[in-house]
């Protein structure tokens, strides 16, 4: 690689004028947020806290990236390596604090101008910067590449949309491809992407996806009735998880609920917002259609003989082991165009799932579970409540996809260790050796 090939690039040379000139003109308000905010605006600013140099630099979005790459952090940690964590969101920080607080430190990611990101650089000084998914800024790469800092890609996906835009002539990402020294990506379809983002054949791997390795173990039978009595549900009850609806769903699946309530006597329904910001909003939009609503984190409020209630998952990190609940799995941000949300985490819990055709951030999840039927399809509101009742009706047809749920993960582990290998071939990593003398 020529050194800042890609910084060269026309389209860069315009963003990073721009981010440039937005710093300038922005520096009064970002100087009154850093004030206001503390900690979180003076790292987004580049005031990075002092650490030792040599980390490993993991750069992720939000909760959902945290998690994928969490086993990895964990190997790393084990094998000595010192890591530093960065995120996006205000949320991923929390989670990550939460999870990783134990082995390597976590901060506010910058933003991406160019004076945050140089800053960020200088203080930390790490050994290689290794992105999660899609994190593909700009400025971050450019400097990286300045800086001749090895760069790779974990868990790498990008959508047709997003590549589209790359291939743009004075796209800001045209000829990013030339920064990475490694692309461990989800699927051959991402593989494909990644070469035409500009990446060399020979750094561009299909590893799977990280979130198989990180999907909660199956709750046994015993533990799924003991969370089932913490909803105030019987044990026979037939039960409906509708996990991380999305805004534009919320008045769709209120009618959907309205739909199950008044044709299926007995049946019960959890429904996790994506965001709890959500969750007071939703609750009116319940009340309205008629419909009680009780909330995980009142249980002195449950009541398990009011059967037309729905319980509201007001807590963070637990959705993917309450789908264990359900008889049956809806999955959103997918009946809307947000691009979808996991398939399969209720998969992992031997839950059949239902997801509409916005899947594009999922597309290789969603459409292996499709392919061993596992999972299927709904175009609409009206289709999914027609599913819903059908398949609930039918004991054998969700026998059918339980045990498909089941069988679809078994072999489709192991993309941490492969993940880990190829960092290890492109020299990002220690020695075994060296990070047990460390």
């Amino acid at each position: 690689m020529q050194p800042r090939e890609f910084g060269r690039c026309p389209g860069y040379r315009i963003y990073r004028g721009l981010t440039t000139l937005l710093w300038w003109v922005g520096m009064p308000w970002f100087l009154f947020a850093r004030s206001r905010a503390g900690e979180e605006w003076r790292e987004r600013l580049g005031r990075f806290p002092e650490v030792s140099p040599g980390q490993l630099w993991f750069h992720v979005a939000s909760v959902g990236e945290i998690t994928a790459v969490l086993p990895i952090l964990r190997a790393l940690s084990d094998r000595g390596e010192r890591i530093v964590v960065t995120a996006v969101t205000r949320t991923g920080v929390e989670v990550a604090r939460s999870l990783l607080g134990d082995i390597c430190g976590v901060s506010f990611a910058p933003l991406d101008f160019p004076a945050a990101v140089s800053q960020t650089l200088s203080r930390m000084r790490p050994r290689a910067l290794i992105l999660g998914e899609t994190e593909l800024w700009p400025n971050l790469l450019a400097l990286a590449e300045r800086a001749e800092l090895p760069v790779a890609v974990v868990n790498g996906r990008l959508s047709e949309r997003t590549i589209g835009r790359a291939e743009g002539l004075l796209s800001p990402l045209k000829g990013v491809g030339r920064v990475l020294a490694l692309a461990a990506v989800q699927s051959e379809t991402d593989r494909d992407r990644f070469l035409r983002l500009g990446v060399s054949p020979d750094r561009v791997h299909v590893v799977g996806n990280l979130k198989f390795d990180t999907l909660v173990r199956p709750l046994s039978d015993d533990e799924r009735q003991e969370m089932r009595a913490s909803l105030g549900m019987e044990q026979d009850d037939k039960v409906v998880v509708f996990g991380s609806v999305r805004r534009k769903e919320e008045s769709g699946i209120v009618g959907v609920l309205s739909e199950l309530f008044r044709e299926i006597p007995g049946v019960r329904a959890v429904v996790a917002p994506r965001h709890l910001a959500r969750i007071a909003a939703f609750e009116k939009r319940l009340a309205e259609a008629g419909i009680a609503t009780i909330r995980r984190t009142r249980p002195g409020l449950l009541n398990a003989s009011e059967k037309r209630t729905v319980v509201l998952l007001d807590t963070t990190g637990e959705l993917s082991r309450l789908y264990a609940v359900g008889d049956i799995a809806f999955v959103g941000g997918s009946l809307e165009n947000y691009g979808g949300h996991n398939p399969l985490e209720p998969a992992a819990q031997h839950v059949p799932v239902l997801f509409g055709p916005h899947t594009d951030s999922m597309r290789e999840s969603a459409q292996q579970l499709l392919a061993l039927g596992a999972a299927k399809e709904v175009g609409s509101y009206g289709e999914l409540a027609s599913e819903l009742k059908t398949l609930l009706s039918d004991e054998r047809a969700l026998a059918s996809m339980k045990s498909a749920a089941a069988r679809s993960l078994d072999s489709r582990r192991g993309a941490t260790a492969r993940t880990i290998e190829f960092l290890e071939g492109v020299g990002m990593l220690m020695s075994e050796a060296e990070g047990s003398d460390s």
